[in-house]
């Protein structure tokens, strides 16, 4: 769920109730688009991005282990569950589809995790 902006209304002194930019206290009409705002904003969900695919990477390396142990049978349940996985944290920390997060398997073969042309082999 967005965060709500903190900004404040001088006449009336009633909070602003736009979504703040991801990442950031303001929506863009409150100086959310400026450039040194949405610097700190993406160096936030950068850091936030970071944190929850650490807390999260044992969960996705079981997974990775199940997938490249499992039956073909059983393998599209659990790709569907990474990327779930993966769902989760682009939501948690405001990134969506410009980030690259993709699993892949070939033939059965070993499972591939990309992060941003980053491979995860197991």
């Amino acid at each position: 769920m967005p965060q709500q902006c903190t900004a404040t209304a001088k006449s009336t002194g009633e909070r602003c109730k736009k979504d703040a930019v991801p990442g950031a206290e303001v929506c863009h009409v409150h100086g959310g688009n400026a450039p040194q705002v949405r610097k700190k904003a993406q160096e936030r969900l950068d850091r936030m991005a970071d944190d929850v695919t650490a807390d999260m990477q044992d969960v996705i390396q079981d997974l990775v282990g199940l997938y490249n142990a499992a039956p073909p049978e059983d393998k599209a349940e659990i790709a569907r569950e990474l990327r779930q996985n993966w769902q989760t944290i682009l939501d948690r920390t405001g990134h969506g589809p410009s980030e690259t997060r993709e699993v892949t398997g070939d033939d059965g073969g070993a499972l591939n995790v990309v992060i941003n042309h980053e491979t995860i082999n197991e």
